[in-house]
């Protein structure tokens, strides 16, 4: 989209997978493309540098991305710390983070989170249900990086916590919610495979 400057992305996949029986979300198959590569391909177009956030089958993950990275904080800390893994090697002052289970998020979304983002730079923008925040689809301030890593060091480990502990704006997306359904389950994906397509 015309207007939209390129930003870093950090796609996250580097959960344990506890719900999915153990495997690795971002490569379990939906649809003949493993779930990452529906981020991916969603977000390219708007990427400086698309970055995974992974802790497993990294080679995998390398043939998909610029540049990927391992959670400095050993134990399957959370999203944060995947996130701020990410942030340590961005450049753009705002980053695009976006989970790997969300695999109908479509265009769209990604244009009006990085517009609103865009034209209030200070602030971390979320994707929200009214007051229910989806805070792995956001655009956060590159500037933030060492705030989020104190708050790690401090044991702190809450993403909602920290996101609302700064200025934020969120973009209602009730109308499309249906979009941010995640995948976590066996029983969600047989679902969302019987779905119309949507992407």
């Amino acid at each position: 989209m015309k207007g939209l400057a390129p930003v870093d992305v950090i796609v996250l996949a580097g959960g344990e997978g506890r719900r999915m029986g153990g495997r690795d979300k971002g490569l379990v198959a939906f649809r003949s493309l493993p779930m990452v590569g529906f981020a991916v391909q969603l977000a390219k177009p708007y990427a400086r540098r698309l970055i995974i956030s992974c802790n497993r089958h990294l080679p995998e993950y390398a043939d998909l991305a610029d540049q990927v990275v391992m959670d400095e904080l050993a134990g399957f800390q959370g999203p944060l710390a995947g996130i701020l893994s990410g942030l340590h090697v961005c450049h753009t002052e705002l980053v695009l983070v976006l989970p790997c289970d969300t695999p109908l998020l479509q265009t769209e979304l990604i244009e009006r989170l990085l517009l609103a983002a865009q034209a209030k730079p200070d602030a971390i923008t979320v994707l929200s249900e009214g007051d229910k925040l989806h805070p792995l689809h956001a655009v956060i301030p590159r500037r933030l990086t060492v705030d989020l890593s104190n708050w790690l060091a401090g044991g702190q480990r809450a993403v909602q916590r920290w996101m609302r502990s700064h200025p934020m704006q969120l973009i209602d997306i009730v109308d499309m919610a249906d979009q941010l359904c995640n995948l976590n389950t066996e029983q969600a994906l047989r679902v969302a495979e019987k779905s119309p397509l949507n992407n």
